[in-house]
C-alpha cells in the first residue's frame, strides 16, 4: 500500500474490515493436545527428587510412562467439550457482514513501471553503519495459483503442474511440497555464493509468503551486508535467484533440502503450534484435507529435481518483475528516493538557534 491508501483508513473502517474477518459464526476449532496424558512421565533412579550420585551409576534411569483409564480419559474429553461449548454458546453471532476473501492483493505489474519506480532506496543518519536489502517478486499460494497477473505470466510460458514422470502430481500437497524444496535449495545457493564464496554478505535468506485461502503470493530475498558492498551483494542475490534457469538443481541439492525439510518436520510435531498449522483450514472449502497431514513424509521422499526445477518456473524472476529495495544507516543526511518520492528527505530535526555573548 501507499502512504497517500494508508493516510485514508479510519477507525471505523478498520473496525469494519476487522470485524467482517472475526465473526464468532465463522470460527474454525482445532483442538490439539495430551488427551490420553501419556506426557505425564517420572524420572526413575534419583532419590527423593535430588541428585545423590547413584544416577550416573545406573545410566539415566528410565521414564515410566503412566496410562490414564479409560474411563477417567473419557470423563476429561466429555469435560472438554461441555466446557468448549458452554463457552461458544456465550458469543452471539454477529451481523456484520463478512469480509471478501475472494480479492486477494495483486502484485504489481512490473514491465508497466519505470525502473526507478522498482527500485527504493532509503538512508537513515546514524552512528552505525549498516545495510540491509530485500528483493522479491510474484508467486504462488501454497496450493500453486496466484493472482490475476501471475496467472498470466504462467498462461503466457505455457507452465502446467503436470510435471512429465511426476509421481505425485495430483495431490493436493504436491504444489506446496515442491516449493518447500525449492526454497530450501536457493536459500543453500545463496548462502553459499553470496556469503560463502563472495564475502558480499553477512546474512541472506529466501521466503515465500505460501497462503493458504488467498490466491496471491510473493517471495523475498534478504541481505544484510555493510554499506559499500550492499550493491554488490544485491547483484549476486538476483544472479542466484535467476541463475536457477540456467544452471538447474540437481539430485544433490534435492536430497539435502529434503533431509533439512523432514527434520525440521519431524522436531515440530513436538509442538502443539505446528499441529494447530496443520490443523488449520481443514474444515474449509479449499484442496487441502487430511492427507495434507498425512502425507507429507511420504511427498518429500518421492519429489524430484524435476518437479522443484517446475516449482521454479512459477516465480516472475525477469529483470523487469523484480522489485528491490535498499535500506542503508550511516553518516550522512537521511533520503529515500526512487520511483515519484523526493530525491532527498532530511530526517533531522532543525537545531535550534541561540545567542552567543562576545566579550
Amino acid at each position: 500500500p501507499r502512504v497517500e491508501d494508508l493516510n485514508k483508513l479510519t477507525l471505523a473502517k478498520v473496525r469494519k474490515a476487522v470485524c467482517g474477518q472475526l465473526r464468532p459464526q465463522d470460527l474454525e476449532i482445532n483442538l490439539v493436545g495430551d488427551f490420553e496424558g501419556k506426557s505425564a512421565q517420572k524420572k526413575a533412579g534419583v532419590e527423593g527428587g535430588l541428585s545423590t550420585g547413584k544416577h550416573h551409576e545406573d545410566a539415566d534411569g528410565e521414564a515410566e510412562v503412566f496410562e490414564i483409564p479409560a474411563a477417567a480419559r473419557e470423563r476429561r474429553l466429555r469435560e472438554l467439550d461441555e466446557a468448549l461449548w458452554k463457552y461458544l454458546g456465550s458469543c452471539p453471532p454477529t451481523n456484520v457482514e463478512q469480509s471478501n476473501f475472494n480479492r486477494a492483493p495483486q502484485i504489481c505489474r512490473g514491465p508497466e513501471m519505470p525502473p526507478e519506480s522498482r527500485w527504493r532506496t532509503a538512508h537513515l543518519e546514524d552512528s552505525d553503519e549498516r545495510a540491509v536489502a530485500n528483493i522479491g517478486g510474484g508467486a504462488p499460494n501454497r496450493w500453486g495459483n496466484g493472482d490475476i497477473y501471475h496467472a498470466e505470466c504462467m498462461k503466457a510460458r505455457n507452465f502446467t503442474w503436470d510435471a512429465p514422470g511426476s509421481e505425485m502430481k495430483d495431490h493436493p500437497l504436491y504444489p506446496s511440497m515442491c516449493l518447500l524444496a525449492m526454497r530450501e535449495v536457493v536459500n543453500t545457493r545463496l548462502f553459499s555464493t553470496v556469503r560463502d564464496s563472495l564475502g558480499l554478505s553477512y546474512d541472506c535468506s529466501f521466503e515465500l509468503s505460501m497462503f493458504d485461502r488467498l490466491e496471491a503470493g510473493w517471495y523475498s530475498c534478504t541481505v544484510s551486508a555493510h554499506p559499500s558492498r550492499i550493491q554488490e551483494a544485491v547483484e549476486a542475490a538476483k544472479g542466484v535467484l535467476q541463475g536457477v534457469r540456467k544452471r538447474p538443481i540437481s539430485e544433490f541439492e534435492l536430497s539435502t533440502a529434503r533431509r533439512t525439510l523432514m527434520r525440521r518436520h519431524e522436531t515440530d510435531l513436538q509442538s502443539n503450534e505446528y499441529w494447530i498449522s496443520l490443523l488449520t483450514h481443514l474444515q474449509y472449502d479449499n484442496p487441502k484435507d487430511i492427507s495434507c497431514v498425512r502425507d507429507i513424509d511420504m511427498m518429500l521422499q518421492r519429489l524430484t529435481w524435476r518437479d522443484v526445477q517446475n516449482a521454479y518456473l512459477t516465480l516472475l524472476t525477469d529483470a523487469d518483475q523484480l522489485f528491490v529495495s535498499v535500506s542503508t544507516a550511516g553518516p550522512g543526511t537521511s533520503y529515500v528516493s526512487g520511483g515519484a518520492a523526493p530525491a532527498s528527505v532530511s530526517t533531522n530535526a532543525p537545531v535550534p538557534k541561540q545567542l552567543l555573548e562576545v566579550d
